[in-house]
């Protein structure tokens, strides 16, 4: 007890340093670049609402709010009061800013963001990030009969290569590619036996988010042995606790699903097993036997993947996670933008709850997972800032174009309202947003009880099954 405490301690404080991290860089950098351009700086705020904490240092307030979402700089000369608060300085006592001044100081929060997210990527790079090793294998095991992959032509120990003719290198790749594809159906590249085949699918959606996903599982997912049944044709054929499936009848297994569907294939025909025990390869004869009041031939013996739990450490250069960072925003993006076609909605997206809860959840799991992720999250609050829409810094910045063309500035009043209307509508947005995380993870904790609270089935009933014969 006392030490799951330690541990939602830990993991909650981690993820406030983090969180703040961001948010504290971003506004800096607004902060520094504006001292530099002489603009005229009346609050640094981390977080909104009445302030926990203020102190006034060098005629600037200094502030932290009680409501842990966001932060704000507040220069009076760029018109921000929808989001800032009304100014302290009277309009007529400050000095105007020219958009060559503006644009930097918008752009420099994001571009903070940006730095902060290389560093990041350096320490990953040195202390490395844990892989499950079956995720960087893109080998293809079962694949469901009546599915759509099926009848593309996807067979099993296919290896993929491209999706949408964009290299993938992991199973994450993959599936986002997939989920975020702006065509209905997906081109897969694979590799078959050492030649390059094509095959176009339509995937089918998964039925907890509702994203597109492949209906086939990893391959080389090595597959072992619970203790067999009692009087099953596997405790016949000499299967032991521990051994790991390699071949059956010459076929390399990729996945106990793979396995199940080669078995149920030979009912009542002997069938070699090639099983690796001990580190020693032994070859064993099973006849698959049908179970009472069953559909399929089974040979009686549990089946434990768990044992492939084989974490691998790998080092990521800084450029590879910053680009894959940024390709996964720009697919995002160019997905929220088609939705008829990629059925990627506002409703998917997360709010301040979803990215803490997320990056909660890879804190338990390795804090260097949680560096890993914090890269992407500072790419994404760059990209998202710099969006062309008033109240973010995009917005802003393109007032200051505008103005630039035109050669006066945008009328107070007009700055203002368009302010205003903005910032009711990106309330009802994070309100939206955080509804649909809370109804999200009511899904999944809803699932993950179920799965917990499945019982597991009885064992099978055979009939005493005859020792094959030698």
């Amino acid at each position: 007890m006392l030490e799951n405490l330690i541990s939602f301690v830990y993991a909650a404080a981690v993820v406030l340093v983090l969180f703040n991290l961001t948010i504290f860089v971003h506004e800096l950098g607004h902060f520094w670049v504006g001292r530099r351009r002489g603009a005229k700086i009346e609050r640094f705020a981390i977080w909104f609402g009445p302030a926990l904490w203020k102190r006034r240092i060098g005629g600037v307030e200094f502030r932290l709010g009680c409501i842990p979402v966001g932060g704000y700089v507040a220069f009076p000369q760029l018109a921000m009061e929808a989001v800032e608060g009304k100014s302290e300085t009277p309009s007529e006592e400050l000095r105007p800013l020219a958009p060559r001044d503006k644009i930097p100081i918008l752009f420099a929060g994001s571009f903070a963001n940006v730095l902060l997210a290389f560093a990041i990527a350096c320490v990953v790079w040195v202390v490395g990030v844990p892989r499950d090793a079956r995720d960087l294998d893109l080998s293809i095991g079962y694949v469901p009969e009546g599915s759509a992959e099926r009848a593309a032509g996807i067979l099993p120990g296919d290896r993929i290569l491209r999706v949408n003719g964009a290299t993938v290198r992991d199973w994450d790749e993959v599936h986002q590619k997939v989920a975020l594809s702006r065509s209905s159906r997906v081109r897969l590249t694979l590799d078959r036996d050492g030649r390059e085949v094509e095959a176009e699918v339509l995937p089918s959606r998964d039925h907890l988010f509702g994203l597109r996903r492949l209906a086939v599982e990893h391959g080389n997912v090595p597959v072992a042995a619970a203790p067999p049944y009692k009087d099953s044709p596997a405790a016949a054929a000499g299967v032991r606790e521990g051994d790991e499936f390699l071949e059956v009848n010459g076929a390399r297994v990729l996945g106990a699903r793979h396995l199940v569907e080669m078995v149920s294939a030979r009912p009542d025909q002997p069938t070699r097993l090639v099983v690796l025990r001990k580190g020693q390869r032994v070859e064993l004869t099973v006849i698959p036997k049908m179970e009472k009041n069953a559909q399929a031939a089974r040979i009686g013996v549990p089946l434990d993947t768990k044992r492939d739990e084989r974490l691998v450490t790998i080092h990521p250069t800084p450029w590879f996670l910053m680009t894959k960072s940024f390709l996964l925003m720009a697919d995002t993006l160019n997905a929220l933008f088609h939705p008829r076609t990629t059925g990627v909605g506002v409703k998917d997206l997360s709010g301040p709850v979803g990215i803490l809860e997320m990056l909660y959840r890879v804190i338990r799991l390795d804090l260097r997972l949680a560096l890993a992720f914090t890269v992407l999250l500072n790419i994404n609050l760059a990209v998202i800032n710099l969006l062309p829409i008033p109240v973010l810094d995009g917005g802003h910045i393109l007032f200051s174009l505008v103005e630039m063309v035109r050669r006066r500035p945008i009328h107070h009043r007009v700055m203002e309202v368009t302010n205003t209307i903005f910032v009711a509508l990106l309330i009802t947005f994070m309100v939206y947003v955080t509804f649909n995380d809370l109804v999200r993870r009511a899904r999944i904790g809803k699932f993950e009880s179920e799965q917990r609270a499945t019982a597991p089935p009885p064992a099978p009933e055979f009939e005493k099954a005859p020792a094959p014969a030698k």
